[in-house]
């Protein structure tokens, strides 16, 4: 009721004004002064309500423009998704529109622990609706590990938007002749992540699982720092993981490597 009052008050006051202004003046016509002074008052009401309704065409306009500016803005956003994906032996990178603007991929940042960035330019347009793959740097499965962890992170470019993207980790299976035998998404749990006592420099494992790039696992690494720090020599702390726990998943490892191969 109340929104239909608020959405239809013009239709509902001015013919109440209407029907109570003919009402006074077929009361007050036979009085010539009183009439006047009403004529008067019902000038002065009619240049309010001409007011109001001015403001509320305004307000309305003022809300149409907002509304299409908001569309206009989502329109023109660049929404982009990107993963990596196993192919014939290597990593792949795929990047995904799910706007309805084109945009440029223009730069793509491979970050590897304690290694310096890989950047490498491009200049790849992914048109709305579509999707399009970048080659990885082999050196992130060509080496002898069973395990590579890494982020990547994109900057994209468009008529209306640019920016970068948010950092997202990744972890490779490795298997013989450096083939690529999974991906998996985030900062896998089986990844050796050793961190330095800063007190005693005794090594401990952390816990690495749930983390979705290198810069969450390294604000993770200062809480462990900090907590085996407090600890020493004794070593405890609430993200540090068990050399059990990593013998058990290093050996799951190499079993499902060992199967795929």
């Amino acid at each position: 009721m109340k929104k239909f009052v608020s959405d239809h008050t013009p239709a509902i006051v001015v013919p109440i004004l209407i029907l109570t202004g003919s009402l006074l003046f077929n009361h007050y016509w036979s009085d010539p002064s009183k009439t006047q002074a009403l004529g008067g008052y019902l000038s002065f009401v009619a240049a309010a309500i001409l007011i109001w309704v001015t403001w509320e065409y305004v307000r309305i306009n003022q809300q149409t423009l907002s509304l299409q500016k908001a569309q206009w803005e989502q329109q023109n956003k660049v929404v982009l998704r990107f993963g990596v994906r196993r192919s014939h032996g290597k990593a792949q990178l795929w990047i995904a529109n799910i706007g309805t603007a084109d945009f440029l991929i223009s730069e793509m940042r491979v970050r590897v622990r304690a290694e310096k960035p890989i950047v490498r330019n491009e200049r790849r347009v992914v048109r709305a609706g579509t999707r399009t793959f970048l080659s990885l740097p082999e050196t992130l499965w060509d080496r002898e590990h069973l395990i590579s962890t890494f982020d990547v992170r994109l900057r994209y470019e468009s008529q209306q938007d640019s920016g970068v993207s948010q950092a997202r980790g990744f972890t490779l299976l490795v298997g013989n002749a450096s083939q690529v035998i999974k991906v998996t998404r985030g900062i896998d749990d089986s990844a050796l992540w050793l961190v330095n006592c800063p007190k005693c420099r005794d090594l401990a494992p952390m816990v690495v699982d749930e983390l979705a790039n290198l810069d969450e696992a390294a604000e993770r690494q200062k809480i462990m720092e900090s907590e085996l720090t407090v600890s020493c020599p004794q070593h405890h702390s609430q993200w540090m993981d068990s050399v059990e726990q990593l013998r058990n998943r290093r050996a799951t490892h190499e079993h499902d490597s060992a199967k795929e191969d």
